[in-house]
């Protein structure tokens, strides 16, 4: 049974605390042969460019809701004032499972969604595959989302122990390669053996698979070979109103910029490239 009187710990954090000062940015996910946005992900940085891991490090245990309940509430707060909340597309929102009991940080969300208007539905909760080892915290967190109707992402999979384990525990809409596993996969056979082997369960399990942090031809043409269609960029790019949900498998377009073909881009540069006054649009304090 849900409880829905869950509340978050009562140790706050002082909220004139600087790492309480987030920026929030939005990466977008991408079906090949698209340039729409299927998804965006949430990313939070302190101020002073820290990373949100590296905050919450710096927190005490009791502190840390209080910390993921802020990330929560200015994520779904930009998503809104973007407009990333209209139409059909995905807005992935991170939680660590060992912030908290998951009961109290998903009513947080789904207060914080109410107040924005975003309908439920829209959201993905990203679970780390790691969560530095700690498989029952995870495990807690993906069964209080299954009950809540909630989807999950599987990010920062790299076949590690704590990784299948989850996966043999429940069923993510998505799980994400990790960037280690991605970058210089098509000048490793370790890599490819590794992620053929989530591809293939994957396949069996009805899971859709997304590759993080592919920056050159030659990582998306062996991605590509072993059936990857779906890739996250991990630079800011300021979202467009209405963009569908799309998970389309067209055949990858040839790029035919010769500046991006020169220095082997990606090859599906979105139209909405991030410029810096775009990368600072996307940033909250």
């Amino acid at each position: 049974m849900i409880d829905t009187h869950a509340t978050l710990s009562t140790v706050k954090v002082n909220r004139a605390d600087p790492r309480l000062d987030l920026r929030i940015g939005f990466q977008p996910m991408i079906a090949k042969g698209t340039s729409n946005p299927f998804a965006w992900q949430a990313v939070a940085t302190g101020v002073d460019g820290r990373s949100f891991a590296a905050i919450s490090a710096s927190l005490l245990p009791e502190q840390r809701p209080a910390l993921e309940a802020r990330r929560i509430t200015l994520t779904l707060e930009r998503a809104a004032a973007l407009g990333v909340h209209g139409g059909e597309t995905l807005i992935a929102v991170p939680l660590g499972a060992a912030a908290g009991p998951a009961e109290p940080l998903l009513s947080h969300l789904f207060r914080a969604a109410l107040a924005q208007g975003i309908a439920t539905n829209r959201l993905v909760i990203e679970i780390n595959a790691d969560e530095r080892g700690d498989l029952n915290h995870a495990i807690a967190l993906a069964d209080a989302c299954t009950r809540r109707g909630l989807s999950v992402t599987l990010d920062g999979f790299a076949a590690g122990p704590v990784a299948l384990k989850l996966l043999a525990r429940f069923t993510p809409r998505f799980v994400k390669l990790d960037p280690s596993l991605v970058r210089g996969i098509d000048a490793s056979l370790s890599r490819r053996l590794m992620a053929e082997g989530v591809m293939r369960l994957a396949r069996n399990m009805g899971v859709t698979v997304i590759a993080r942090g592919a920056e050159r031809r030659g990582e998306h043409e062996a991605l590509e070979a072993m059936g990857v269609r779906h890739f996250q960029v991990e630079t800011a790019s300021l979202p467009r109103a209405d963009l569908p949900r799309r998970e389309a498998r067209n055949p990858l377009s040839a790029p035919t910029h010769r500046r991006l073909a020169h220095h082997n881009r990606i090859a599906f540069p979105l139209r909405t490239a991030a410029q810096p006054a775009m990368a600072l649009a996307l940033q909250v304090a």
